[in-house]
């Protein structure tokens, strides 16, 4: 074992203050997983008995402070010549003040704690990050897959706006299939140690309807739709093993599918910041009969995998990893939720009074001759701007907080039953949202 690897009786050092600023409440056992570490290795790490490995030092970095690598290289590297001995004590003071001539350089605004986070802080609070998208769907015999039940074709044009996120070379980019073909054992092991940015609707995007049912803001899909697609859609992966009972029982299934998506959305979107509406907005009626409207959701959700990792492990969610659902019904709201994630968005300071997200409506401009063109110049607005009835909420957290409590209690009594939500899905939100508050009620 290499030098700086062992255990010390005290080290302390530069190193661990920057991994507890960073870190912040972070559980030893979120740590333990990230690391792939005993807790008492971690424990170690973060009482500054323990010098980190290169590796821990990375995994660190790109979890709660991608833009700090090179500084918190240099921090570990520091401590570990702290513990080094050297012939002559002259070249240690030497190579210690290089080290801290350049640290010196480092002019880095203090990092927020990782428990709490907000649409302000993406993407640098938000890795290591999946994005996760629709696909093409087949409709021809034995091209048929068990992916291709209950979504629709997705256009890459969704995408449109992504490069401007910022995002570092690490990110990965997959297909929603993937979260049909792979079993639950082989998605908890790849993606419960990861944020998630699912972009697209439930009807485009096979991940986006499990996460829906666990966003903050959400589209108010029937239980009876969502369950019925479920169903069908795992019947067609028990069907899978023979290409030809597949593409038959596709066909048979086409009218039950057709019925089901067009259900989809006429309940319009949760919104929880809107107690007067009974919580629910842009519905079907609410839309012009023109193009030239469009509505989505930008909010946080559970990352499902890491739920299911903490209750495999016995353990309440602490929302170390989430989701982050970026949707709109039709492609132009999909397109500017990605826009407002990135550098348009950060420099219009969209997240200014919506540090949580929100529902969001994309008014086009008709005048355009191309299509392309008539999003790029569409109008993004939050719901509660838009509409003149609504007050401004001081407090986006605060507000979302207590109304989820309201929503949980009241359907415990069988109110509110436009909602489709259940008691315990309000109480994960709030949850959630407790975590990403860094704790606050």
């Amino acid at each position: 074992m290499r030098p700086f690897q062992l255990c010390f009786g005290s080290v302390k050092g530069k190193f661990v203050h920057a991994l507890a600023e960073m870190t912040g409440g972070t559980t030893g056992v979120a740590l333990s997983q990230l690391l792939g570490k005993s807790r008492p290795y971690v424990a170690q790490l973060k009482n500054g008995k323990r010098l980190p490995t290169d590796e821990d030092v990375v995994l660190l970095a790109r979890a709660f402070a991608p833009e700090r690598l090179q500084e918190l290289i240099l921090l570990a590297y520091h401590d570990r010549l702290e513990h080094k001995d050297f012939q002559f004590d002259h070249c240690k003071s030497s190579a210690l003040k290089a080290i801290e001539d350049v640290l010196g350089r480092f002019h880095l605004q203090p990092v927020m704690p990782s428990d709490h986070r907000n649409f302000e802080q993406f993407p640098r609070h938000f890795e290591p990050l999946v994005i996760i998208t629709g696909d093409k769907r087949e409709t021809r015999g034995r091209h048929i897959g068990a992916g291709d039940f209950g979504v629709h074709a997705t256009t890459t044009a969704d995408s449109r706006w992504l490069m401007s996120l910022g995002l570092s070379q690490e990110v990965e980019h997959v297909i929603d299939k993937d979260f049909v073909l792979l079993d639950e054992p082989q998605l908890i092991e790849r993606f419960a140690h990861k944020n998630l940015l699912v972009i697209g609707s439930p009807s485009v995007n096979h991940l986006a309807r499990r996460i829906n049912r666990s966003s903050i803001f959400r589209f108010n899909i029937n239980h009876e739709v969502d369950e019925g697609l479920e169903s069908i859609i795992a019947e067609a992966k028990l069907k899978s093993k023979s290409k030809d009972e597949l593409a038959l029982f596709y066909q048979q299934s086409q009218e039950d599918l057709t019925k089901l998506m067009r259900y989809l959305f006429v309940g319009g979107i949760i919104d929880p910041s809107y107690p007067s509406g009974d919580y629910v907005t842009s519905t079907y009626h609410s839309m012009p009969g023109s193009i030239d409207l469009d509505f989505g959701v930008l909010s946080f959700a559970a990352n499902p995998f890491y739920e299911a990792l903490c209750q495999s492990e016995g353990r309440p969610n602490d929302h170390a990893f989430i989701s982050i659902f970026a949707a709109g019904i039709h492609h132009p709201a999909t397109a500017h939720a990605i826009r407002q994630l990135g550098r348009h968005g950060q420099n219009q300071g969209a997240f200014e009074n919506h540090p949580y997200g929100g529902v969001f409506r994309v008014e086009l401009n008709l005048d355009e001759p191309f299509f392309s063109d008539r999003v790029r110049s569409g109008v993004f607005q939050w719901e509660d701007d838009a509409d003149d009835q609504r007050r401004s909420i001081p407090d986006q957290g605060a507000m979302l907080a207590s109304e989820l409590e309201y929503i949980e209690n009241e359907r415990r009594l069988e109110n509110l039953n436009t909602l489709q939500i259940h008691p315990e899905q309000a109480a994960a939100a709030r949850n959630l949202l407790h975590h990403l508050r860094g704790g606050r009620s």
